[in-house]
């Protein structure tokens, strides 16, 4: 054989390295934008350019899957796995284990022997493991699960397992699936569904889905990435059933599958306001001293509280502008309100009396103390309480009392 020239040497390893990166392409890959998709049908036709660009708003992340014929059974069972995975229920995903294992039993009905199998269901058992081990560390990355299907042997055998589920339950149901089929059904699964690396069909797909992922109360979409007459990337339901309201998404290319990741929904709530609490919470456009008695929140919240004219419970009784300093209160609040807004006042001095001069129709300078204090209560009589807002406008002159209770 004759030596190879420099420049066919270096075409050589020029197509060496082109080829070389698409066989060692991962089964699965990590989590990517799909922008990249929408850049890739950028100059692609507007059918598929503007769904592209949807899907990209839609579902901004993607996960692609190897292209080797497999990739729509690889894509529902990684994603099966890592809806699981993100639930972090422990005892679900104990309760799946058993399902999956059990299905093994449909199997055994369209006889398939056990040495068949028995390799298939272990390697899916061992999958379960490792996402219940990663929930009970704690892990918070689905790495694990992506180095686990894209060890060969273990995706394949997962993959392997589907494939001989799909097969016997449609045996076992064949009215639920024979009307859609060119073939016979017998034929269709020994060509279709059982035999590696061919790419599932939209019949399979729905089988698999019927099989597997029912049972498990998930959901499974379909969003087409097609030049289909409608322009709007409508997915199509496979499941009718989603008592989990979990789906999952899957991109369909024309031979190919991808998982899709949509948008995070994001709740906007409205903020409930209690405006009566705001409006009776905010005294900044309150002049405490404009009226002559005290303004406390919780004494002004008592009905038809008396505006007294005394003030500071054990302090000297004083007189205020508004009412003669002869004109004692006949009324009392009760000894358990007495008790309640009491000030604490033995541990300070009482406040001295504060002279006004009724020539002046100022205000007093010094804050008034919070509480009222009011006159002995009599033995016999009305107690009644009235609102220092029933009072007239003019506070210096008297106060408004009905008919009944006027002197």
């Amino acid at each position: 054989m004759d030596a190879l020239s420099p420049d066919k040497m270096e075409r050589f390893h020029k197509l060496s390295d082109d080829f070389e990166p698409h066989l060692h392409d991962p089964l699965v890959s990590t989590k990517q934008l799909s922008i990249s998709i929408a850049l890739d049908y950028a100059n692609a036709d507007p059918t598929l350019a503007t769904k592209a660009s949807m899907l990209a708003v839609a579902h901004p992340m993607n996960r692609i899957m190897k292209s080797d014929g497999n990739c729509g059974w690889r894509a529902v069972a990684f994603g099966y796995f890592e809806t699981l995975f993100a639930l972090r229920d422990p005892t679900r995903l104990q309760h799946e284990l058993i399902r999956i294992k059990s299905l093994s039993l449909l199997l055994g009905q369209v006889g398939q022997p056990e040495q068949l199998y028995g390799v298939f269901v272990d390697a899916t058992a061992d999958i379960f493991e490792r996402t219940f081990a990663a929930i009970q560390n704690g892990e918070r990355n689905e790495a694990f699960l992506v180095n686990a299907f894209n060890e060969e042997y273990n995706s394949n055998a997962v993959l392997t397992y589907f494939r001989l589920l799909t097969s016997a339950w449609m045996k076992l149901n064949p009215h639920s699936y024979h009307n859609f089929l060119s073939l016979p059904l017998e034929q269709y699964c020994a060509t279709h569904i059982e035999t590696a690396q061919t790419e599932i069909d939209e019949v399979g797909l729905q089988a698999l889905v019927d099989v597997v992922i029912e049972g498990s109360g998930f959901g499974l979409e379909v969003l087409r990435l097609d030049r289909g007459e409608d322009d709007v990337l409508t997915p199509d339901q496979l499941s009718p059933s989603r008592p989990s309201g979990i789906t999952i998404s899957l991109l369909c290319r024309p031979g190919h599958h991808d998982l899709l990741y949509p948008a995070d929904q994001t709740i906007h709530i409205t903020p409930v306001v209690n405006y009566q609490y705001a409006m009776s919470s905010n005294y900044s456009q309150w002049d405490q001293n404009a009226l002559s008695l005290d303004l406390d929140s919780h004494l002004m919240s008592i009905p038809n509280l008396t505006a007294d004219s005394v003030f500071g419970a054990g302090s000297p009784m004083f007189s205020m502008a508004s009412v003669s300093p002869a004109a004692a209160s006949p009324f009392r609040v009760s000894s358990a309100q007495e008790m309640m807004y009491q000030s604490p006042t033995q541990s300070h001095p009482p406040i001295p009396p504060i002279p006004l001069s009724f020539s002046m129709p100022t205000r007093p300078s010094v804050a008034l103390p919070l509480m009222i204090a009011l006159p002995s209560r009599s033995s016999d009589g009305l107690q009644i309480r009235l609102n220092p807002l029933v009072m007239k406008p003019n506070l210096s002159h008297s106060l408004l009392l009905s008919t009944p209770f006027k002197k």
